[in-house]
């Protein structure tokens, strides 16, 4: 069947996450996440200093990377510490981050211009982050996965994308900014509240990249590195 035969529903894969996002494997990732966030929402940014900030951040992209290689098995091991060896041993740190940003900035743009341009732009390139650590892809290679991958589905990734990542992520600053969050205990809710939904939404454009024929993931004992440029020839 060609890639663009597949279908995917947006509907059922974000209510599917939501409620898997508290199951084995995804809450032990999902009580790391949480954990970070209280740390980093109690220390506040003036506290933070850089080693702590930039510590704080590649645990919350590994943690990233274990969630999108669980949620690409069909039959994930419930064990959230595998899933965390397994990000470590896929060696995809600095290509996931660059591509998220790559996502962050382009999304960021489309919002400046027009929210519609950002949701334009999540709705093509979604699904790239998967293309790095399912398929252990390049930069640019994953970027293009993502946009092929998305050929025919892209209001239902665009919606997943809009709904689960950008909307919790763009209204957690905005609240910030209108002093909804006064109090410690506003902020750590609220930090929650995006740390939930967007880990579940991390998990949603992830089955469907893999229900639109990306490679799903092996066993975490499996999980290798990308091969060298060398090797590969």
């Amino acid at each position: 069947m060609a890639k663009t035969d597949l279908k995917i529903n947006a509907g059922p894969l974000m209510k599917g996450a939501l409620g898997d996002i508290f199951r084995r494997p995804f809450l032990i990732l999902l009580f790391l996440n949480l954990l970070v966030s209280l740390v980093t929402a109690s220390l506040g940014a003036a506290r933070t200093g850089v080693a702590t900030w930039l510590l704080l951040a590649a645990v919350t992209v590994y943690v990233q990377i274990a969630t999108v290689l669980a949620a690409g098995s069909s039959k994930p091991d419930p064990s959230g510490d595998a899933w965390v060896r397994a990000a470590f041993r896929a060696r995809c740190f600095w290509r996931f981050v660059i591509v998220e940003l790559f996502i962050f900035v382009m999304v960021g743009l489309g919002l400046f211009l027009v929210v519609i341009g950002a949701l334009i732009i999540g709705a093509y390139v979604a699904l790239s982050e998967q293309a790095v650590v399912l398929e252990r892809l390049g930069i640019v290679q994953a970027l293009s996965r993502g946009v092929d991958l998305s050929q025919g589905n892209r209001k239902a990734v665009g919606l997943i994308f809009a709904v689960m990542i950008l909307l919790p992520n763009v209204a957690l600053p905005l609240a910030y900014a209108v002093g909804l969050d006064d109090t410690a205990l506003e902020r750590s809710v609220a930090s929650a509240v995006t740390v939930v939904v967007s880990m579940a939404g991390t998990l949603a454009l992830t089955r469907a990249f893999v229900n639109l024929g990306g490679r799903p993931s092996p066993a975490p004992a499996d999980v290798k590195p990308r091969p060298s440029a060398r090797r590969r020839r």
